[in-house]
């Protein structure tokens, strides 16, 4: 799947994708057509890796609701990674995550991102409510959350947890 907006695209992993990113293979990841500095994947997105591979392999293939890279138009270098923790839930509610590699920080790209595809969640039927969570110091995902539009829900000793409700 892939989702596009003036300055990026956002398309989701493969198989490929994921096994390179695994290995931190650069070659691998600009055999595909990506260029990387090696920032990407970052340690959460890395740790990750095993879970979107399951989830792939579980769905046979992808529903949108995982993960996502953020690709420069400009110059096809994967600058982040974006999406969601897995399938809605029964009450329709799904986690969304974002990064930025620390170089393409500040440059709105995690904005941009989020808001391509918190426009596409929400015209997802079995979507009813998209949650995130940060910490407390970390300004820079708390403004992309209340550009959104995200409001907190509530707080605990370690993170902020945000909500948005999808207009019905």
């Amino acid at each position: 799947m892939n989702l596009e907006t003036k300055r990026l695209l956002l398309k989701t992993l493969d198989l490929d994708l994921i096994e390179a990113a695994a290995k931190r293979d650069t070659q691998a990841i600009e055999a595909l057509g990506y260029k990387t500095n090696g920032e990407w994947p970052g340690p959460d997105f890395f740790e990750a890796l095993p879970y979107f591979r399951e989830l792939l392999i579980k769905n046979n293939g992808t529903k949108g609701f995982d993960s996502w890279i953020i690709v420069a138009k400009d110059t096809q270098e994967i600058v982040g990674g974006i999406g969601f923790l897995g399938d809605p839930d029964p009450d329709g509610i799904i986690e969304m995550g974002f990064a930025t590699n620390e170089s393409h920080r500040r440059k709105g790209y995690c904005f941009e991102a989020a808001q391509k595809l918190l426009q596409w969640a929400v015209n997802q039927d079995a979507v009813k409510c998209i949650t995130a969570r940060c910490e407390p110091d970390n300004i820079g995902s708390k403004n992309v959350l209340m550009k959104l539009e995200f409001q907190i829900d509530h707080r605990d000793a370690k993170l902020i947890y945000w909500k948005y409700r999808k207009a019905m």
